[in-house]
């Protein structure tokens, strides 16, 4: 335990104002992110509608034929 007259010791990582914005920046990123996903979950994506080929790829499996 520390006498009464001496001075808080400086250096405890928290003391720092480093750490606690570190902290602070971490806690809204893993918020932001949580909020998103259940955002996106909430709400449905509308079809697109799309011919046989999207940039030159199939949309659709190609159907194949039967077999002997």
């Amino acid at each position: 335990m520390q006498p009464r007259g001496d001075p808080p010791r400086r250096g405890s990582w928290y003391s720092q104002a480093v750490v606690w914005l570190g902290i602070a920046v971490f806690a809204a990123s893993l918020a932001g992110s949580v909020w998103l996903i259940v955002l996106g979950a909430r709400y449905d994506d509308a079809r697109i509608p799309t011919g046989h080929q999207v940039f030159g790829v199939p949309a659709q499996q190609a159907t194949r034929p039967p077999g002997p």
